[in-house]
């Protein structure tokens, strides 16, 4: 799941984050319905920087620390492209045990210098049994538009490329690539040259 990017729980406004809970609530109930584990996650940014970053980090963690096991159980942060860096949220984990979603495009954006190996390496330690194998967003840049926009498919070359920079390492990759199911079915084609590849059947 992957609420919209207005559910904030680090917003300075106690209005957007009352709605914010009540729309994570929501998704994990949802998911509680369907009787699914633990491993079925929630994924969020860490939120917005509101001109004060490190306050910002630290009203994320105090408030995370409130929501309770039955929603906690459920959510990851994901790296973005402007405001908080794999480090950022790799810092938020040590203080929350929250689990790292690793979003790769938005690193490339984004980063500390960190190669894309190290990063997986590093968020696949933030992860326990109950949270399941790690995961990643891929997508990459959609040519001759603005920075950040996402590709309308996927690049066969640009994607062998990266599963080639992530070994060894295990992870569930989630495309966000706008024509979808179009660039699911390229994608599975090249990753299963490659022997770390499991379908579910």
């Amino acid at each position: 799941m992957h609420p919209d990017q207005f559910t904030l729980i680090n917003s300075v406004n106690p209005d957007v984050f009352k709605r914010s809970i009540a729309e994570l609530k929501y998704h994990a109930e949802v998911l509680d319905l369907m009787e699914l584990a633990t491993t079925a996650k929630i994924q969020i940014h860490v939120g917005g920087v509101y001109n004060e970053k490190e306050k910002s980090m630290k009203r994320f963690v105090s408030r995370y620390r409130k929501i309770g096991k039955d929603l906690s159980k459920r959510l990851v942060i994901e790296n973005d492209e402007r405001s908080y860096s794999l480090k950022d949220c790799l810092r938020i984990h040590s203080d929350t045990d929250i689990p790292v979603l690793f979003d790769s495009f938005h690193h490339e954006l984004y980063n500390n210098g960190e190669e894309v190996i190290e990063c997986l390496q590093k968020i696949g330690k933030t992860w326990n049994s109950q949270d399941g194998i790690p995961m990643v967003d891929y997508s990459h840049q959609k040519e001759g538009t603005t920075k950040g926009a996402h590709a309308e498919t996927i690049k066969a070359k640009i994607f062998m490329k990266f599963l080639e920079k992530s070994k060894p390492c295990n992870f569930d990759v989630m495309l966000e690539i706008k024509d979808k199911e179009r660039s699911a079915l390229k994608a599975v084609k090249i990753a299963q040259r490659d022997p770390r590849f499991y379908a579910f059947s």
